[in-house]
């Protein structure tokens, strides 16, 4: 974590120091005077106390950040915002004639990872709770397209910027207020970073559900999506086990969907060369491969440098995928096994139901770590991969790939085992990159 005020800050928060005098006040002046210090807010403070998953902390963010909100927008107050916060985190039981209802706006959680985990259910929910009622999809387009299809909602979009400043994450607030005051409409509020986790009031408050992941069952190690679950049976009584991913059908996929992902999180990928290895692992097991490129810069770039380094195999493949997570999605869904960090495709590969393997890496702490564990009827084997060298990370890989493809007849188990020396310097004429097939 970098030197800032925003850091001073959280590591005092978090140790459960009393706040220096000013402190708070120079964090939210910094912030709302440049870029950077808005990077920091959320980068050094927001997220460590969120992540950490516990209910001080979200007491401790909720004071700070009432004051951030105070001093970005006149019209509110602080203690105010508290007091609301403080009522309707409390759990309750919706109480009336689902028939009745007209609209339900179900908000985002912005991150298309965490939208399938959790909003998806959420939707599934109300969907079948309240038989009579538009609803709605508050939040990205990108997103509301990963659901749409497969039961049917309608849109309102809401421009988040992951990476904004205070004043642009703040300043969708006025519309976003306005386009949820539909009288007698319900609001479901799953931690969304459109309420600042609850804190901006929306519509009704006698008709506002709010799903506090960051300390509900705090003493129990459950992944986000079985809280969920939890969540919505004891709120709208229905039981769920399945979330909503919509996706095409596909007449023929490829044998394994790659996701080398890390989220603007650099610490989530393994050390290099862990991914060529990983692509010649494949590659030489005759496997066709998709990788995707995710969203570009330097993430993209890291993709294109492992697969140059990757010599091609008699029958393996690697073709890198540029496209919507939404198509990436329905290619998973059409693969025989997923294999990636921790990001959108291993919820997308959980719900789908389709095989996986998940390294997860750079995790703030071990609850954080099991919260985000994909829940679904999907095989999946997550590990941790921390301080897992890259030479047992191969092999966990390739006991993933034996056990799905030897049972499916595309490897020959009498391969030779995976050399790691296969990307050593060749001869010369061996080392030109090979086009991508």
């Amino acid at each position: 974590m970098e030197n800032t005020s925003a850091s001073r800050l959280a590591s005092l928060l978090l140790a459960g120091e009393p706040e220096p005098e000013g402190l708070v006040a120079k964090v939210i002046e910094e912030a709302l005077a440049s870029n950077e210090g808005s990077v920091a807010l959320f980068r050094d403070l927001v997220e460590p106390l969120a992540d950490a998953f516990e209910f001080r902390l979200v007491n401790v963010y909720t004071h700070v950040f009432a004051r951030v909100i105070e001093a970005a927008l006149p019209d509110m107050d602080a203690s105010t915002l508290i007091e609301r916060f403080m009522r309707i985190r409390k759990p309750r039981k919706f109480i009336g004639n689902p028939e009745s209802i007209e609209n339900v706006f179900v908000l985002s959680r912005i991150t298309i990872g965490a939208d399938i985990a959790i909003t998806s259910r959420i939707l599934r929910a109300v969907f079948v709770h309240f038989p009579n009622a538009k609803i709605y999809f508050v939040g990205p387009r990108k997103n509301y397209e990963m659901f749409e299809p497969e039961i049917g909602l309608e849109l309102v979009e809401v421009p988040y910027k992951r990476t904004g400043t205070l004043r642009e994450r703040l300043g969708v607030y006025p519309a976003l207020k306005e386009a949820l005051s539909v009288k007698g409409a319900l609001i479901v509020d799953p931690d969304s970073r459109l309420s600042q986790l609850g804190l901006l009031p929306l519509g009704e408050e006698d008709n506002y559900y709010f799903f506090e992941t960051r300390s509900w069952w705090s003493d129990e190690d459950m992944p986000l999506g079985e809280m969920t679950e939890r969540w919505v049976e004891q709120t709208f009584e229905v039981p769920l086990h399945v979330p909503i991913v919509a996706v095409e059908d596909r007449l023929e996929g490829f044998d394994v969907t790659l996701s080398l992902g890390v989220g603007e999180n650099p610490e989530k990928a393994m050390p290099w060369p862990f991914e060529p290895k990983l692509l010649q692992l494949l590659v030489d097991r005759g496997l066709r491969v998709l990788v995707d490129t995710g969203a570009g810069g330097e993430e993209a770039e890291r993709v294109r440098r492992a697969i140059a380094e990757v010599r091609p195999g008699d029958n393996g493949s690697v073709t890198p995928y540029y496209g919507s997570f939404k198509e990436f999605a329905s290619e998973i869904n059409a693969s025989e096994l997923f294999i990636g960090y921790d990001s959108a495709g291993g919820h997308a590969a959980c719900a789908l139901g389709v095989p996986g393997l998940l390294l997860f890496r750079g995790f703030p702490n071990e609850r954080f770590m099991i919260r985000w564990i994909p829940w679904g009827d999907g095989e999946l084997e997550v590990l941790d991969a921390e301080a897992l060298p890259i030479e047992e990370a191969l092999d966990r890989v390739q006991e993933a790939v034996e056990a799905i493809f030897t049972a499916e007849g595309l490897i020959d188990e009498d391969d030779d085992e995976f050399d790691e020396d296969d990307l050593e310097d060749e001869d010369d004429e061996d080392d030109e990159t090979p086009p991508v097939r």
